[in-house]
């Protein structure tokens, strides 16, 4: 009985260390592969002639990359495709279809969330994905944030907060964007992708 204590004990040791480890290394190797895609995103931006920040000196800030906000979310398409209208940040509303749920859970809590499709103009037919959280009007847009997102039969889906970003409207007015509703809450603060 005395020697499988110390044995029980060193495995325990022994199986901490290596959790530690891997979840250093996991981490190490999600932000870069974060750092990649916030530079690929950064520099269409400040070139694209569509975009508010076109030759722009404006520094975009991040949250620290955050491998607990990147969750896997399972996909429930809506039998009843609704037509639902958002308010604009100009004012204005637009058109989208009720498409789907998104469920995930993030900590201890669940989550399900909207995704919706656009019924019209140059998007008809595309995705949206936005969130409303408790950092909004502290640390982010007080209108919520965007993910982009795309499934066609998808059951699950990588859902990943740290790629969240702010509206075109929060660099320049005349950008119209959707404002998200109550449907979109998230309960918790979301402390991951872009800031305000």
């Amino acid at each position: 009985m005395r020697g499988v204590i110390p044995f029980i004990l060193l495995s325990i040791t022994l199986s901490i260390s290596y959790y530690l480890y891997n979840s250093s290394v996991e981490y190490e190797d999600y932000a870069e592969i974060l750092n990649n895609f916030r530079e690929k995103r950064e520099k269409k931006l400040y070139s694209s002639s569509n975009s508010p920040l076109k030759n722009s000196n404006y520094k975009i800030k991040y949250y620290d990359a955050n491998v607990n906000f990147k969750v896997i979310a399972r996909v429930e398409s809506n039998e009843i495709q609704d037509t639902l209208t958002l308010a604009t940040s100009t004012g204005n509303s637009e058109k989208f279809i009720d498409f789907a749920k998104l469920n995930f859970r993030l900590g201890r809590r669940n989550f399900s969330l909207p995704v919706l499709k656009y019924l019209e103009g140059e998007e008809k037919g595309k995705l949206f994905f936005c969130f409303l959280d408790k950092t909004n009007e502290q640390s982010t847009y007080a209108g919520g944030r965007y993910i982009d997102i795309d499934f066609k039969n998808a059951k699950r889906i990588e859902l990943d907060f740290n790629k969240s970003y702010n509206p075109f409207c929060v660099y320049d007015k005349k950008f119209s964007c959707p404002i998200p509703s109550k449907r979109n809450h998230i309960d918790i603060k979301i402390e991951a992708g872009e800031k305000i």
